[in-house]
């Protein structure tokens, strides 16, 4: 019974200090895998790690959003992939592939799209460039290459040359405006100005 009473004390003796050791061998190995498999001291995926990185120096921002209402009425909604502060103006930001959208007060719409743009919070403008495009809901689809659009009151600018295609057919213009109707409250007028030349293309 002494026999066997040692035998178990020796036992339980070599089990605490070997099973420690075996888990300190099977945490070493999965750190191994973890580092093996792309991972940096923080666990972060190399890429992933990158990406935090860019956004804490630059200030960048990912899929920001912004809605508002215009003085008149007129719910803007605007968003894009990614929007970085200016360090030397914190209320201006420039983003990449925005996508916006006019909901006026009359019932019609318009969704613009862009490549890149500043967005100054300051002055309550947004300027689009690169591919900008317009459709609204009442059948014009118009190209160019530079909008701005204000977030106080509804008015969409383009000062440089405008292609488009709408009800009457084809037109070219040297400017565009998307703004209140001077001469009725509560109606919107879509102006094409500056040269405007139309392709009249009748429709069945």
């Amino acid at each position: 019974m002494q026999a066997h009473d040692n035998a178990y004390s020796r036992f339980i003796a070599a089990a605490k200090i070997v099973l420690p050791l075996a888990a300190l061998g099977l945490l070493s190995t999965l750190f191994m895998i973890s580092r093996d498999h792309g991972g940096g001291d923080d666990g972060l995926p190399p890429r992933t790690r990158v990406e935090i990185e860019g956004l804490l120096r630059e200030q960048r921002l990912g899929a920001p959003n912004y809605a508002g209402v215009t003085r008149d009425g007129t719910a803007i909604s605007m968003r894009a992939d990614t929007a970085r502060t200016d360090p030397d103006n914190p209320g201006r930001s420039e983003a990449s592939n925005i996508q916006a959208r006019l909901d006026l007060p009359d019932g019609s719409s318009a969704e613009i799209k862009a490549r890149t743009g500043a967005i100054d919070t300051d002055d309550q403008v947004a300027v689009l460039e690169g591919d900008t495009r317009i459709s609204t809901s009442t059948g014009y689809r118009i190209e160019t290459d530079r909008l701005r659009s204000a977030f106080a009151d509804t008015r969409v600018e383009a000062d440089g040359p405008v292609d488009a295609e709408g009800p009457p057919g084809r037109i070219e213009a040297g400017s565009m405006t998307l703004g209140p109707d001077p001469e009725h409250e509560g109606r919107y007028l879509l102006v094409f100005k500056d040269g405007v030349r139309l392709v009249y293309e009748p429709r069945n």
